[in-house]
């Protein structure tokens, strides 16, 4: 009898999967699990199952039917409201902590955020970098998180904190650079019609109730904004005000993961189209990536490199007398280059130029070395 596996459905990590996945890499070890779990069984997956779950968070809130971490409470609801505080801050943390994918975590801090504040909609506007050519939109309406890329500059009121402009006073602004108001009914015409500017469906057209604009920075700049909508008046708290912008700085750490993994992809394309053998270590010299001409001179495919150790392909030996000392001075941050004899599979004693070449992730340690060899004429 063919057994039949079960389908759940496409895996929600293949729009951003994760460097274990397996639709990352399809090897010929990686093709058939690929099949069985990212379009298919995805919640038996070990990966899928180990990687922190926003749903399973809010889920377990909704059956304890916590209080709002925002709005005015007094008595027992103000205890009540600082433990939820406290839970939404131990959630925001474990996330920094446990999620590997970058764009998966704007998904599910927005949609905590949403859960735990109780409010109409939720969205979410980062700069996909410094040249500012596009902006990344997540948003969220009750249950629902969308995603939108919008290739230019947002013409609403959140494009111009994106440019550092100074809204009118209509909005209260506090000393960080929060904006928001508790009646949009008394907010001058322009600041109304900046509002709902928006070219999306993330932030629908409002006319009263309560608005919080809160800046998210990265390295001294403004990079996103966290818009927060509700038909509600006399919603925020001053003191609401000074949480969700503690709260959302942790969105920078995000950024910075987020520019990283970009950073990362793109270093991997390159690594890809060029010649010389090239492989990428990380700080337990362990291979994360190496390119054709690498996997050609160790007499190597590409499943029999990835996760192993260095020493074990190139030889305990030739690790430790030539590839161990420089690879070294590179995880201290130092550019290293010698000339070196290296053995080919087929070309033994092959004089070459080694170069080390430190990777510096968003916090700007050094997460991988990469390790650029050149054959010398």
């Amino acid at each position: 009898m063919v057994e039949v596996k079960s389908k759940s459905g496409v895996c929600p990590f293949m729009k951003a999967p994760m460097e274990d996945c397996y639709c990352r890499s399809l090897s010929s070890e990686n093709i058939e699990k690929a099949f069985d779990f990212c379009s298919g069984d995805y919640e038996a997956c070990e990966i899928y199952r180990n990687v922190f779950n926003a749903h399973d968070v809010v889920s377990a809130r909704a059956n304890k039917n916590s209080v709002a971490v925002i709005g005015l409470a007094t008595g027992s609801e103000r205890i009540s409201q600082l433990q939820a505080r406290q839970e939404l801050a131990m959630q925001v943390m474990e996330l920094l902590e446990n999620n590997p994918s970058a764009r998966n975590m704007f998904r599910d801090f927005i949609f905590m955020l949403r859960s735990f504040c109780a409010v109409n909609d939720i969205t979410l506007y980062i700069l996909d970098g410094d040249n500012h050519l596009h902006q990344e939109i997540v948003g969220c309406q009750g249950d629902e998180v969308t995603e939108l890329i919008v290739p230019t500059k947002l013409e609403c009121i959140c494009g111009k904190i994106l440019d550092g402009e100074i809204l009118d006073a209509t909005l209260t602004r506090n000393d960080t650079g929060v904006y928001w108001t508790n009646d949009r009914t008394n907010l001058s015409s322009d600041t109304a019609v900046g509002l709902n500017a928006c070219i999306n469906t993330c932030c629908p057209e409002q006319a009263c109730g309560s608005l919080a604009l809160i800046p998210v920075r990265y390295q001294g700049r403004i990079v996103g904004v966290v818009r927060i909508n509700d038909p509600r008046s006399d919603l925020f708290t001053l003191d609401d005000i000074r949480f969700l912008d503690g709260l959302c700085s942790a969105l920078s750490v995000i950024v910075g993961r987020a520019r990283a993994e970009r950073n990362r992809e793109y270093a991997e394309m390159i690594v890809d189209t060029l010649k010389s053998p090239i492989a990428v270590i990380d700080g337990d010299f362990v291979y994360r990536k190496a390119n054709v001409e690498y996997l050609r001179m160790v007499g190597q495919t590409d499943a029999g490199i990835v996760d192993r150790k260095m020493a074990d392909v190139v030889g305990d030996e030739v690790f430790a007398s030539v590839y161990r000392p420089l690879i070294d001075r590179a995880i201290c941050g130092e550019r290293v280059r010698e000339k070196v004899s290296l053995d080919f599979c087929d070309h033994p004693d092959t004089p070459c130029d080694l170069r080390c070449i430190p990777h510096f992730d968003a916090e700007g340690a050094v997460d991988a070395v990469i390790v650029d060899i050149h054959v010398l004429d």
